[in-house]
């Protein structure tokens, strides 16, 4: 029994057409985001210096999303 009087609601499924094309939309995204990472992950353990930071805390930035690995380029990544 609610003693509020709010009545749980069903979770709906998401119609296949529609679920077909959120993840057609997201696949590129999620795909340059992880292509991002990686390359910033194997550039900070190549890298001897960088304009700000450390590479510890550039190593933990590129993991999170989807500001980490961008701010790393464009504020960490010796040119």
């Amino acid at each position: 029994m609610h003693l509020c009087g709010h009545h749980k609601q069903e979770r709906r499924a998401m119609p296949p057409k529609v679920k077909r094309r959120l993840q057609q939309r997201l696949l590129p995204i999620a795909a340059l985001e992880i292509t991002a990472t990686t390359i910033v992950v194997a550039d900070v353990l190549r890298a001897k210096s960088f304009r700000h930071g450390h590479r510890l805390g550039w190593l933990l930035l590129a993991f999170v999303q989807p500001f980490g690995p961008w701010l790393y380029f464009m504020f960490g990544q010796e040119r």
